[in-house]
């Protein structure tokens, strides 16, 4: 007869925690080109730089586009200067930083009419 010893069985607690993600690099730029689609939503750049008094344009590509097709809202509330839409001009609106804009990077959230949504980044500096 032979005889089989079972060890215990030794369970560590295995916790999911991933580091956060760094915000992608940004970018200077003129304008942010959002290109919705049926199948997803793209912003480039994925973070702008910007400064304080800026405006940064943001262009609607792809023909056509119909006037209140595109969006973008802050992902905290209170960044009210990220709200715009294409709702008076389908290829265009404009984001105006405010001078009491502090430094740092900001989420904002793209929706449009398809239902695609995307959280791109400005990030403020000096």
């Amino acid at each position: 007869m032979k005889t089989i010893t079972y060890l215990p069985l030794m369970l560590v607690p295995l916790v999911a925690a991933c580091a956060p993600m760094p915000p992608p690099v940004c970018v200077s730029a003129a304008q942010i080109t959002i290109t919705p689609s049926a199948a997803a939503v793209t912003a480039a750049p994925e973070n702008i730089c910007a400064n304080r008094g800026d405006t940064i344009k943001v262009h609607i590509a792809g023909n056509p586009q119909k006037k209140g097709s595109v969006s973008t809202n802050p992902k905290v509330a209170k960044n009210t200067w990220l709200s715009g839409s294409n709702a008076s001009n389908a290829g265009t609106f404009d984001l105006f930083v405010n001078d009491d804009v502090v430094n740092g990077t900001y989420k904002y959230i793209v929706n449009t009419q398809d239902g695609a949504e995307l959280d791109p980044r400005v990030t403020v500096e000096d």
